[in-house]
C-alpha cells in the first residue's frame, strides 16, 4: 500500500501555522504589556515657542498619539481627535476644548477622558497648567503640572483671587436684611436708617448718615444692621448711640415724640476705638450708655455714662467689673444694671450686677442647669443676656455661647428673679437666638 506523503505535509503546515499564530499572539501580548500610557499630569512635550496656545496644540497631539499606537488594546484606542477651541486663562494656563472618537464609545471611556458623550464623540474641556523648563541640551520642555475641569478652575480662582472674600463681606456687611415685622422696629434701606412705631406701616428717617451711625472704632462696620443694644425704640424714648472713633466722638441722637423731632448730644470726646456700646433708658429722664473699647487681644475696658436730663448731658459714673470682652450690658431701673462677659474656665462668674448706678458691681452666681442629650449630661447654658421685664417680673435668658451645639445651639435657659436680679431661679428651657454684638 503506497504511503500518502500529503498528510504529513499538511500536518506540518498546520503545526507551523499554529506555531506562527501562537508566536505572533505572544509577541502581540508582549508588545501590549510594554505600553505604558502616561497620565496628563506629568506629561511633557518639547516645543520651541513662547505661544502657550501652540504648546497646547502640540502637547495634545503628543498625548493622544499614545492612544493610536499599533499594539494598544482596541478598548483603549482612539480613532481620531480634534480641537474646538483653546482659551488662555493665564500666562501658563490654558483651557483646551477638544473631542476624541474612541474605538469603544461608552460612558466608562468618557469618564476616563474626563468628558461626556455627544454626537458619537467624547467632548472634553481640560484646563492645563504648564511648567516651562530649559534642559541641559538647550531644549524647551513644557510639562503639565495640573489638570482641572473648568468648574474646578473657576472655583479655585474664586477662592484665591479675593472675590470670595469680597462676596462674603458684601453678604455679611452690605446686603440689605429684611426688617422685623413688629411694632417698634427699624430698617436700613437705600443707605439710610428708618424707625417705625406702627407695625411697619409708616417710617421716620433717623437724621444721622448711615456711615456715621454704623461706624465702629474696632472691627468691621455693618452697613445692613445696627449693633444689638446700641439703640432703643419705644414711644417714650427713641435713641441711637454711635461714634467713639477717630472720626466721630461718642454721640447720641434721640427723640421723645416718636421721630417727629430729634436732638443730638455728645457723650464723650475722649474715646477713639469703641468696639460696642449699649444704650438703656429705665425712665424718660435717666439713661445709661456703656461703651467698650481699647481692646488688646481678649481684654478691654468699659466706661459707664449716665444722663439725668433725658440725654442732653452725660457724666462718667463707673467702669465695668471685668476686663474681658463685654457681651452685653444695661440697666433695668434707675440704679440696677447688669453686665455679661464670655464664660472663662475657672472664673467665679461672667455675670455682674450693680445697684448704685454702675459705681460698684457684685458677682451673680446662677443656678447650674444640667441637660441630658444623646446619653450624656451637659451644662450647656453659659452666656447670660440682658435681663428684661415681662408681666412686671424680671427674666433672664442664658445662651450656650458661640461654640454651643446642644440641640443646634438655639436652646436657652430662662431664669426668673423676685429681687431685681440678686438671685435667680431656673424656669424652663426655651428656643431662642442670640444676636451678635461684635463690631
Amino acid at each position: 500500500m503506497p504511503i500518502d506523503v500529503k498528510y504529513p505535509m499538511r500536518l506540518i503546515c498546520c503545526l507551523l501555522i499554529v506555531l506562527i499564530g501562537v508566536s505572533y499572539f505572544g509577541y502581540y501580548l508582549y508588545r501590549q504589556n510594554t505600553i505604558h500610557l502616561k497620565e496628563p499630569e506629568g506629561f511633557s512635550v518639547e516645543c520651541e515657542t513662547d505661544s502657550i496656545s501652540l504648546v497646547g496644540e502640540k502637547w495634545l497631539k503628543a498625548y493622544t498619539d499614545q492612544y493610536r499606537q499599533k499594539y494598544l488594546p482596541s478598548s483603549k484606542k482612539i480613532i481620531e481627535y480634534g480641537i474646538d477651541d483653546i482659551e488662555i486663562k493665564e500666562s501658563s494656563v490654558i483651557q483646551v476644548d477638544f473631542w476624541v472618537v474612541p474605538a469603544r464609545l461608552d460612558e466608562n471611556t468618557a469618564s476616563g477622558w474626563n468628558g461626556f458623550l455627544k454626537d458619537e464623540r467624547i467632548q472634553c474641556q481640560w484646563v492645563l497648567w504648564f511648567e516651562k523648563k530649559r534642559t541641559s541640551d538647550d531644549t524647551t520642555v513644557y510639562t503639565v503640572t495640573k489638570l482641572q475641569r473648568p468648574a474646578g478652575y473657576d472655583l479655585e480662582q474664586y477662592q484665591t483671587s479675593g472675590e470670595k472674600e469680597k462676596d462674603e463681606y458684601k453678604h455679611k456687611y452690605l446686603d440689605e436684611i429684611p426688617y422685623k415685622q413688629q411694632q417698634y422696629t427699624y430698617k436700613i434701606e437705600d443707605g439710610a436708617c428708618y424707625v417705625s412705631y406702627d407695625y411697619t406701616s409708616t417710617w421716620k428717617e433717623v437724621p444721622v448718615s448711615l456711615e456715621t451711625l454704623v461706624e465702629v472704632g474696632d472691627g468691621h462696620s455693618y452697613y445692613n444692621q445696627l449693633q444689638q443694644g446700641s439703640y432703643l425704640i419705644t414711644p417714650e424714648k427713641t435713641a441711637f448711640v454711635y461714634g467713639g472713633t477717630r472720626e466721630h466722638n461718642l454721640m447720641i441722637t434721640y427723640s421723645d415724640d416718636m421721630g417727629v423731632t430729634w436732638k443730638t448730644a455728645e457723650i464723650s470726646g475722649q474715646l477713639h476705638s469703641i468696639r460696642i456700646k449699649f444704650c438703656s433708658f429705665p425712665t424718660v429722664s435717666v439713661g445709661y450708655v456703656i461703651a467698650a473699647g481699647d481692646r488688646t487681644m481678649s481684654q478691654e475696658r468699659q466706661i459707664i455714662y449716665q444722663t439725668t436730663d433725658g440725654g442732653s448731658s452725660w457724666n462718667e459714673v463707673g467702669y465695668g467689673p471685668s476686663t474681658w470682652l463685654l457681651q452685653c450690658g444695661g440697666f433695668v431701673d434707675e440704679n440696677v444694671g447688669f453686665m455679661s462677659y464670655p464664660n472663662i474656665e475657672g472664673a467665679e462668674t461672667n455675670f455682674y450686677r450693680t445697684e448704685d448706678g454702675g459705681k460698684t458691681f457684685e458677682p451673680i452666681i446662677l443656678p447650674v442647669v444640667k441637660e441630658q442629650w444623646m446619653g450624656m449630661t451637659f451644662e450647656p447654658f453659659i452666656q447670660p443676656e440682658m435681663p428684661y421685664f415681662e408681666g412686671g417680673k424680671l427674666f433672664l435668658l442664658v445662651g450656650q455661647g458661640e461654640q454651643g451645639d446642644y440641640k443646634g445651639g438655639n436652646v436657652m435657659a430662662k431664669y426668673k428673679s423676685e429681687d431685681k436680679g440678686k438671685t435667680w431661679s431656673f424656669v424652663e428651657s426655651v428656643e431662642g437666638t442670640v444676636e451678635s454684638t461684635d463690631g
